[in-house]
């Protein structure tokens, strides 16, 4: 088995990719997920006003499911 390295230029080679892995001719590597830095990525997508209202909602279920069990 060899492992090449392409780039793709057009996404319809990707569906093309993917027909061969279906039929069994080729095998694509999983993506990897990287998280470096996701905390950068992240910043500024939730309000901190929506992030408290997050935090409190959670906070309120936790002792709701503590008292049910």
């Amino acid at each position: 088995m060899e492992t090449l390295k392409i780039k793709l230029i057009n996404q319809d080679a990707m569906a093309i990719l993917k027909g061969m892995e279906q039929a069994g001719l080729i095998m694509l590597p999983k993506k990897e997920i990287k998280n470096r830095n996701l905390s950068k990525q992240l910043r500024g997508a939730i309000s901190s006003n929506r992030a408290k209202e997050m935090i409190d909602n959670i906070e309120m279920q936790r002792s709701e499911w503590d008292q049910r069990f």
